[in-house]
């Protein structure tokens, strides 16, 4: 079995400030097709291309009032992979014109050979990270 990740369902107290936020990203990742929870339950949409998908929901009434901080039990952050340095460079410069907050600009890191990546938050301060991993990288460095 091919090791992959259908998709990601993202629990948001800000829904509109997330909807619009993702409704630019997840389409400049490669999510191009979209859709929304049917009418009378939870607000949620989604994104979804060859790579899976990526939902977000508001959060339930008793847990609006939690943030999300990356040290806590539960997810740490959420990398998707580029093609180039380029497409890391140019999703950088849009990510605070709409609505996310850069946490570390673009540049490369000795995880692996080649790793470039710029690391953001989405307007909830969710942990994201748009990288590029030059083919071969990992298993130069013996990591599969």
């Amino acid at each position: 079995m091919p090791g992959r990740i259908d998709h990601l369902m993202i629990n948001v107290n800000r829904f509109d400030d997330a909807v619009r936020f993702y409704s630019w990203l997840m389409p400049a990742l490669g999510y191009s097709n979209t859709m929304s929870f049917p009418p009378g339950g939870k607000q949620g949409s989604g994104w979804w291309g060859d790579g899976g998908s990526v939902w977000v929901q508001e959060t339930a009434a008793p847990y609006r009032g939690d943030s999300f901080h990356r040290h806590r039990v539960g997810l740490c952050e959420i990398a998707f992979g580029a093609d180039s340095r380029d497409q890391v460079d140019a999703l950088a410069r849009e990510i605070e014109p709409h609505g996310g907050a850069i946490t570390a600009a673009p540049h490369e890191y000795d995880y692996l050979p080649g790793y470039y990546s710029v690391f953001f938050t989405d307007p909830d301060g969710l942990k994201l990270e748009l990288v590029h991993i030059p083919r071969g990288a990992r298993t130069a460095r013996g990591v599969n």
